[in-house]
């Protein structure tokens, strides 16, 4: 059910489930090689709640790299603590999702509208990866 909520609110729109490498000659170990870390490693405007007040080269203060969702789950674990964005302001990962805005706006309006079992469900999926 969690993954299908995290389609249906349109969060692989930038958490992709897979990434596969192209062509590498020089290296053909790393050639067509999948992996899964729910992202797509590009930037993108979170919004102003968000927004940090400098740019950074050519990114707005507004712009942050999708992070990897992989291994999310374990988070406590390895870090001692459940502070998630770029700042740590988040202290679950339902706070995360609610600070998106931007272009992750209507995902974030989408998992607000959930029922609380539907939100669970697709936390408890994230948490998995």
């Amino acid at each position: 059910l969690g993954e299908r909520l995290f389609e249906q609110a349109k969060c692989s729109g930038c958490h992709l489930p897979e990434l596969t490498t192209g062509d590498y000659p020089l290296l053909p170990q790393i050639e067509h090689q999948t992996f899964r870390a729910y992202t797509d490693l590009l930037l993108h405007d979170m919004g102003e709640d968000l927004a940090d007040g400098r740019a950074d080269f050519l990114a707005g203060p507004r712009d942050w790299r999708t992070p990897p969702l992989w291994g999310i789950g374990l988070s406590a674990q390895v870090n001692g603590s459940t502070n998630f964005l770029h700042d740590g302001r988040a202290r679950n990962i339902q706070e995360a999702i609610l600070w998106h805005g931007g272009e992750a706006k209507a995902s974030r309006d989408l998992f607000a509208d959930m029922s609380k079992d539907e939100r669970n469900a697709l936390i408890a999926f994230v948490n998995s990866l």
